[in-house]
């Protein structure tokens, strides 16, 4: 019996032992953290968290056990302070790029026309500043020697001096960050040269080959006062010819409410003969489809028309978009399009149910067909605005603030890619990042860079009086 309580004591004494060496040598390990950092980094400037950037807990904090986030209680993350022996331009931001024979001619970009330029840092730009007219835009924003009487060639008006701050809110610069180039390269960092491109958009949905008896009569009606009012013309009671004209416009008024055009109606007025396609198989037939509300801006009259049936597979119908109701459904929150397609052999019949493809080109403010336009993937929906990553030169990113058009698509080698057409804030040759953009934005929100991006819900504090129920 001694014997055995001699045994339990001494495992229970092994026990104790090991959970004391256990506990000393995490203690150690996490001195030595603090004290050295980790290998191939230089010391702990702070930790924070990943998702609240405005959490920073100094090291001695941290390791009196502060070490989970008060907010979410995830866990915290060290940021190490940058190494001294590096390049003192390392991190410095740089400013432009000058042509390394002529001083005189700079560029935003590094490479133009197959040629490298020099970066010229804030250190040393010398007496060079930036100027602007106070509208936004890169366009309007210049870093020059002096501008003595000089006016922006933009719009016109003169130009001032302006802050650094104020030269990148013009501009439309959100955050700027550094990130190595082995890290990018580790992380997959891909990129993308911005240049003109064809837009266009595909809007698919189900139609019907019409019949439409209801629209044929209005069309006689229609043909009907056009003859009475040509036999009331030589009348001499004024009353009659009135009562014609009248006819006639409530004719025409009715046929507009059904979705005729103004220029179908002319044509009808010009031929006088009813569409009987609208209840007769003819060469050519009217297809009756329903676009929703969010797709109107893309619903113009011309768009190309493809249509296809289970009927007769294999087989495409086209045609293009003859009109549009004026009227929008409030229960579907859709509207009724009509489009005029070719029949070939008459295999298109009245009530027949189709599926439809419209194509419509993307057209800028200006009419143009070939866009400025970046990826999907490339932008940063925020909700407040959109964002995408210009890479500046090796290992400097700089967030910028764009506004958008309409989601379009566009072919790239063969394959339908999403784009979007850029309105404002990027320029034809700026190198935006279309893959692990997300890991530089993480980026410049650990350091704190980018909380103005996010229209400050990231690293304010709550306004002060507010409750919460």
């Amino acid at each position: 019996m001694l014997k055995q309580n001699n045994n339990y004591y001494l495992r229970l004494l092994t026990i104790f032992l090991c959970l004391f060496l256990i506990t000393s040598c995490s203690k150690n390990q996490a001195d030595k953290s603090l004290q050295v950092g980790q290998p191939g980094k230089e010391k702990i400037s702070y930790y924070t968290c990943g998702m609240h950037p405005s959490v920073k807990m100094s090291p001695k904090e941290y390791k009196d056990g502060q070490v989970s986030c008060p907010i979410c209680n995830m866990g915290l993350v060290p940021i190490y302070k940058e190494s001294q022996d590096k390049s003192s331009h390392s991190q410095e931001r740089v400013l432009f790029y000058r042509h390394p024979d002529n001083p005189s001619i700079t560029s935003l970009s590094q490479y133009q026309g197959g040629e490298k330029f020099i970066p010229v840092y804030e250190s040393n730009q010398g007496m060079a500043a930036f100027y602007g007219c106070g509208m936004q835009g890169a366009e309007h924003v210049f870093l020059i020697q002096d501008v003595s009487e000089m006016t922006c060639p933009v719009c016109g008006m003169d130009l001032i001096k302006l802050s650094k701050q104020d030269a990148d809110q013009l501009v439309g610069v959100v955050a700027r960050v550094n990130i190595k180039g082995q890290e990018a390269q580790l992380a997959g960092v891909k990129t993308h040269t911005v240049d003109k491109v064809n837009l266009y958009k595909e809007i698919r949905t189900v139609g019907k080959v019409a019949y439409d008896p209801d629209l044929a009569i209005t069309e006689e009606e229609f043909i009907s006062s056009l003859v009475a009012l040509d036999k009331m013309k030589d009348s001499s009671i004024p009353e009659i010819k009135d009562r014609a004209l009248n006819l006639l416009k409530s004719a025409k008024r009715k046929l507009k409410l059904l979705g005729l055009s103004d220029q179908q109606i002319k044509e009808l007025e010009e031929s006088r003969q009813v569409h009987t396609s609208l209840i007769l198989p003819e060469e050519k037939m009217w297809i009756y489809g329903n676009v929703y509300e969010y797709e109107l801006g893309w619903l113009k009259p011309q768009s190309k028309v493809k249509v296809t049936t289970s009927s007769f597979s294999g087989q495409e119908f086209f045609g293009i978009v003859a009109s549009v109701n004026p009227v929008l459904d409030p229960k579907t929150r859709s509207v009724t399009f009509r489009a005029q397609v070719d029949n070939p052999d008459l295999k298109l019949k009245p009530q027949m149910y189709v599926d439809v493809v419209i194509s419509t080109a993307y057209l800028s403010p200006r009419g143009e067909l070939m866009v400025l336009g970046v990826p999907k993937r490339a932008v940063l929906d925020t909700g407040v605005r959109k964002i995408v990553w210009v890479q500046k030169s090796d290992g400097l990113y700089e967030g910028r603030e764009v506004k958008v058009g309409p989601e379009a698509v566009t072919e790239v080698n063969g394959e339908k890619i999403k784009f979007y057409p850029v309105l404002k804030g990027l320029s034809q040759g700026d190198l935006i990042v279309t893959k692990a953009n997300f890991l530089i934005d993480s980026q410049s929100q650990l350091s704190g860079s980018a909380s103005s991006a996010y229209g400050g819900a990231i690293g304010q504090e709550e306004p002060k009086g507010s409750q919460t129920n």
